[in-house]
């Protein structure tokens, strides 16, 4: 994982297996020459990263023993020993650009003598009301939240209701419901898509098709930018060069249908908007499969810059808006603590910043 220390990248291996219940409670996790060997680092940065996750109160060190699993996923939230805790409650913790936001926000609570609480909710509602309404009724001072499926009506609003009630703390991560006057830190979500399609314009396009994010708010917002581009060009998208997604399309049925329809998009179309890295990348196995190389045969552009090596991969580099990642992190966190000393905050968008690779073809 690009700009994250080997302690840190171990650390976020060994949470992501204790909080998804891969590693339960009571589970004497691998030694410290295991792990040492299996990420290629010494038995001293292996002891870093575990006492880390002690102190978050997710492992407990047996004299004779060695490091076993303290936390129990079962109760959706890790038990608080400290007041100075903040709750941070986020959809995914994997080797996407998660890591490195969680990195953000742990290097600057932790500055303050800040312990975090990590939760996941899968991007799923109901996981998320559990784990927010466990975090009230513990000794939280704040909380750092990366709402699920924001693109859908908000199921949760009681219980954003309920911690303003409370007064504590709170900053949206990401996304957030603008109705709430919860402040949140994001990308520009819209600027980038509007960028994207300037950018294929500029480069002669005209045909250009998209691939969005139904049930979350930043494929929308990306979404909308991308129209108000085209439409700007007296242009816009054929129903027929759409694809909408949400997170549960991940069926055999769904990635047939998927597969087909890129197929049809790359004979329409010149380039492609992508909702992400990761999916940009499913495009291009698709895509290569069928005999076609980008950019020559068609140009993609995306989201997220995300740790994924394209070069190495396909020969070529993805032209994406880079996703600010550990200052979007330290940004909320930074957020966080004003409001913890009342002062007053808005909403942070970082502006659009195209890395500009070799996935567009220019169309003279």
């Amino acid at each position: 994982m690009r700009n994250i220390s080997k302690y840190v990248e171990l650390m976020n291996w060994l949470e992501t297996q204790i909080l998804d219940g891969t590693l339960e409670s009571g589970d004497k996790i691998p030694s410290e020459n295991e792990l040492g060997e299996k990420f290629s680092i010494s038995r001293q940065t292996v002891r870093q990263a575990t006492s880390v996750l002690e102190s978050r109160g997710l492992l407990e060190r047996r004299r004779g023993s060695g490091t076993y699993v303290k936390y129990s996923c079962t109760e959706q939230a890790m038990p608080i020993s400290s007041a100075k805790t903040i709750g941070v409650v986020t959809t995914y913790l994997n080797d996407y650009i998660f890591p490195d936001i969680i990195k953000g926000i742990d290097d600057a609570l932790e500055k303050k003598k800040y312990f975090v609480q990590m939760s996941l909710t899968y991007n799923n509602m109901e996981k998320e009301a559990n784990i927010i309404n466990n975090l009230l009724s513990k000794n939280i001072e704040g909380l750092i939240i990366e709402p699920a499926k924001t693109g859908l009506p908000n199921m949760n609003g009681a219980i954003y209701d309920r911690i303003k009630q409370l007064e504590i703390p709170c900053v949206f991560l990401n996304t957030g419901y603008p109705d709430l006057g919860i402040p949140c830190v994001s990308m520009d979500d819209y600027a980038c898509g509007k960028e994207a399609i300037e950018y294929l314009v500029k480069n002669g396009h005209k045909n250009i098709g998209g691939l969005f994010k139904l049930d979350d708010m930043q494929g929308r917002l990306r979404y909308a930018g991308c129209i108000d581009a085209l439409r700007k060009e007296k242009m816009s998208f054929a129903d027929n060069d759409l694809i909408w997604y949400t997170t549960e399309d991940n069926n055999e049925s769904f990635l047939r249908h998927f597969q087909d329809r890129v197929l049809k998009i790359s004979k329409n179309c010149t380039a492609m908007v992508c909702y992400n890295d990761e999916m940009a990348r499913q495009i291009i196995k698709i895509l290569y499969d069928a005999g076609k190389k980008i950019p020559t045969d068609f140009s993609l552009i995306s989201f997220d810059d995300a740790s994924l090596d394209f070069q190495m991969e396909f020969g070529f580099g993805l032209t994406t808006f880079a996703h600010p990642k550990q200052k979007l992190g330290q940004m909320a966190a930074q957020m966080l603590l004003k409001l913890m000393n009342n002062e007053t905050v808005t909403d942070v968008k970082f502006p659009p910043d195209l890395i500009k690779r070799s996935s567009i073809n220019k169309i003279k």
